[in-house]
């Protein structure tokens, strides 16, 4: 039977594919797999062999035999091998499988069409290659056109891998069995099997899981690792164990990725030649350290990458001798096969880790990042994007436009939108240039520094922009208390200091009668009394802020604080007065006594300089229980001290901000009264360092109530020791 035209053309092309897969830079016995899995529909065969010489043409010699997958249990019929290997020509023939030879009861005795032909070039014999398939099929026909044409690929691809430099001799003598030789049908059918669940898996994890189990199974160990090999550090990396005892096995699995050195141990001794390494037992053979101090068997199968190891397989037995040569050349068959998926594995990893890592990076940054297409479009974003903008969460809208949605969504806080329009505008007309503004919103007060850089792919053609936005309103503040610090310095400085400078330069150069030289040397004093007060204040700053405040607390009772204070203040209190409303049953209280009196005093100075028309100044304190005490106050038995006036008061814009460092409020009245602006902010830290909380009331041009509270002796006064201790 001839073959007609379009099957002659089918097999050209079949042809050329298979020329294709054995000039890949694949071991050969991959490239053979993959040709037999290819010539199998078209030409109908059930198993395939290919058998060959690599450093010698004579039959008889070292050989190489590889298989297809999925063939029958029957073996091959070596006599027959050996008869074309000799003869020259093509060999068909009808032969008969049987279950003697195979040693199973269970097969068939069944008939077959067999078809081999010797691999001739240039003179020599390079190998044999047969095919079996069941009768009835075109195996004759198509199969000889088939190989006739694909016998000098054969012979090319048999001598390249021939010309591969020969394994050096390893420490530990192994058998020089070439691979596949010893190889009995069931072993085949594992590599096969194996073979096609490893050219599936991407996963490193998974496919060193699959390897690492069927390998214990396939070769009886009793346990069994894999490493990677690390060769810019010398080392071993542990990625799996099995099979170990308990405590072993645990110690390697918790601590995730061991490295070792690659010095000692047969793991080291593979990855250093690239050779199998096997200890029949270490009792007997010294040389190499046992890696379980259990095992007396130990093989080390490295995976090549090139001629470089990129993994070892270590095994491990507690019976002597317990790997033969069966399991050697089942374990180089492997790490054969395994060779081109571990690598792609070992890329997938490496790109899913890089990408993991960036990913991890682009999430956590506290800067707003957003990938922005052409058009505006927002193509990803991390969630400081949306925190910072005040979205709360993923963007509101999908798909999400910069140049329309932000705009929009942020209008009511915007100060000036059209700074925010001009600046899509520039990055649309100058898509490859840095651009960059600052926004200002409102309600809440921010500040956004918004850069623009453009992205482009690998052609470097221009694809976008990547915005990255930073909340800039801690700078801001930072800008404008250090302003404000200078301003307030300067000022504060230069008021006494004029006064100070002047008076004395008229003491020094003219003569004043007593009553005036007195008046003068008054002013003198109280203003360097002034200067005094505000070094302390700074001082006083810095050593809350730095945490170097402690607290000397004892049991203590108001009405003696309370008297000093009303005798201090009599000389403030020209144009005031000051109504007492003290309990007469209140209780000692548990605080340092000098820093209450400081609070005390600050707030009641406060409530003098504030209300220059004069006017009634409150002083109350009493016991109070937990419904005159705000939300977020300890619970727990408290005093309750409120100082008010009748003076200027505070707009409800500018309470909040009281507390702050340096913040003044900015009107006629508080620049002609003066002050450092550090006075409450230091009074708020002394009351929470006793454990208590502090609050203002206020309207304005009608006056101010501060309130503070300080803790009584009992159940809530251990927590508050300790608090008072901490800080």
């Amino acid at each position: 039977m001839s073959v007609q035209p379009e099957q002659a053309t089918e097999a050209l092309m079949l042809l050329a594919e298979a020329t294709r897969l054995l000039y890949e830079d694949q071991p050969l016995q991959q490239r053979v797999h993959r040709v037999f899995e290819l010539l199998r529909g078209p030409v109908s065969f059930r198993d395939a062999r290919l058998t060959c010489w690599l450093q010698s043409a004579q039959p008889g010699t070292a050989r190489q035999q590889y298989y297809s997958a999925r063939g029958w249990p029957y073996p091959w019929d070596e006599a027959l091998t050996r008869r074309v290997a000799l003869n020259g020509v093509f060999e068909s023939r009808t032969i008969v499988l049987s279950n003697e030879a195979a040693g199973d009861g269970d097969l068939p005795v069944m008939q077959a069409a067999y078809l081999g032909t010797p691999i001739f070039w240039g003179g020599r014999l390079w190998g044999v290659i047969e095919l079996r398939a069941p009768t009835g099929t075109n195996l004759v026909n198509l199969g000889r056109e088939m190989l006739t044409g694909l016998l000098p690929q054969l012979a090319i691809a048999i001598a390249r891998e021939g010309r591969r430099e020969p394994v050096p001799a390893g420490l530990v003598p192994v058998s020089e069995t070439p691979t596949g030789l010893t190889l009995e049908p069931q072993r085949r059918q594992q590599l096969s099997e194996l073979d096609t669940n490893l050219e599936q898996m991407l996963d490193l994890h998974e496919l060193l899981s699959l390897l690492l189990r069927r390998t214990i199974e396939a070769t009886g160990a009793d346990a069994g690792a894999i490493v990677l090999v690390d060769h810019q550090r010398r080392q071993l990396i542990l990625q799996l164990a099995e099979g170990y005892p308990t405590s072993l096995q645990q110690g390697l699995t918790n601590q995730g990725r061991q490295r070792f050195n690659w010095e000692a141990g047969s793991a080291g001794q593979a990855a250093h030649t690239g050779q199998v390494v096997l200890v029949r037992d270490h009792t007997t053979q010294t040389g190499l350290q046992p890696t379980w101090a259990g095992a007396r068997t130990e093989l080390a199968a490295p995976v090549l990458l090139g001629d470089r190891p990129a993994a070892i397989i270590l095994l491990h037995s507690t019976r002597a001798n317990a790997f033969g040569e069966d399991e050697l050349s089942f374990m180089r068959a492997l790490c054969r096969r395994v060779a081109n998926p571990l690598n792609r594995a070992i890329h997938y990893q490496e790109a899913l880790e890089s990408a993991n890592y960036l990913g991890q990076v682009f999430a956590s940054l506290p800067t707003g990042l957003a990938l922005i297409d052409a058009s505006g479009k927002v193509l990803r974003a991390n969630p400081a994007w949306s925190e910072i903008w005040g979205f709360r969460g993923a963007l509101t809208r999908s798909p999400f436009h910069v140049s329309f949605d932000l705009v929009e969504l942020l209008l009511p806080r915007l100060q000036d939108p059209m700074r925010l329009t001009e600046f899509f505008t520039r990055c649309q007309r100058n898509p490859a240039e840095l651009q960059t503004t600052r926004v200002r919103l409102v309600n809440p007060n921010q500040n956004l520094q918004i850069l623009s850089v453009p992205t482009s792919d690998s052609q470097h053609r221009i694809t976008g922009r990547l915005w990255a936005v930073t909340d800039v309103t801690r700078e801001g503040e930072a800008d404008r208390l250090k302003h404000e610090f200078v301003s307030m310095v300067s000022h504060e400085l230069r008021t006494p200091l004029t006064s100070i400078l002047g008076y004395t330069e008229l003491l020094l150069n003219r003569e004043f009668t007593a009553p005036d030289r007195m008046q003068f040397m008054q002013t003198v004093f109280d203003e360097a009394s002034r200067l005094s007060q505000l070094v302390e204040d700074l001082l006083s700053i810095s050593r809350i802020e730095a945490g170097k405040v402690q607290l000397n607390r004892w049991l203590t009772s108001l009405h003696s604080i309370v008297a000093e204070l009303t005798t201090q203040l009599n000389t403030q209190l020209a144009r005031h007065r000051m109504l007492l409303d003290v309990a007469h049953n209140l209780p000692p209280v548990y605080i340092d006594r000098d820093k209450v009196k400081q609070i005390i005093f600050n707030l009641l100075t406060n409530a003098i300089k504030y209300s220059p028309n004069g006017g009634q100044i409150v002083l109350a304190i009493k016991e109070t229980d937990e419904a005159d005490l705000p939300l977020d106050h300890p619970p727990g038995r408290w005093i309750r001290i409120a100082i008010s006036d009748k003076g200027l008061g505070i707009a409800p814009e500018d309470l909040p901000r009281i507390w702050e460092r340096f913040y003044r409020v900015d009107n006629t009245n508080t620049r002609r009264i003066g002050g450092t602006g550090l006075g409450l902010s230091i009074t708020r830290a002394l009351v929470e360092l006793h454990g208590g909380r502090i609050w203002a009331e206020s309207e304005l041009g009608t006056g101010s109530t501060f309130t503070f509270t300080l803790p009584i002796p009992g159940v809530n006064v251990g927590f508050r020791q300790r608090l008072a201790d901490s800080v």
